[in-house]
């Protein structure tokens, strides 16, 4: 599997939803380029919900504590969205007891 991260960003309009689909090895330094679009999209597209899909991904322990934060939070981190706007959920595709190493 590759060291880099790939993310694939889905609109579907019709269905109000956003899917972000990571792969590669997902750390906690490459998440903050993840957060980055989730915030993009979620800009684009307020109120509409964000589905992160990393099961097609490597993804260090910290990484997906972090994650967890988010979709329970709804918010991403105030470093990457310091006005704190609110994810329309963060939903994970996973579930929450997943080890994903």
């Amino acid at each position: 599997m590759t060291e880099k991260i790939r993310l694939l960003v889905k609109m579907d309009i019709d269905s109000a939803r956003t899917r972000i689909t990571a792969q590669g090895h997902l750390t906690s330094r490459s998440l903050h380029a993840l957060y980055a679009v989730a915030r993009r999209a979620n800009a684009l597209r307020l109120g509409q919900a964000l589905e992160i899909d990393v099961t097609g991904a490597n993804v260090d322990p910290a990484a997906m504590e972090a994650l967890h934060h988010c979709s329970q939070s709804h918010h991403l981190p105030t470093l990457i969205d310091p006005q704190q706007s609110d994810v329309n959920p963060l939903t994970p595709p996973w579930p929450p007891s997943a080890d994903r190493n």
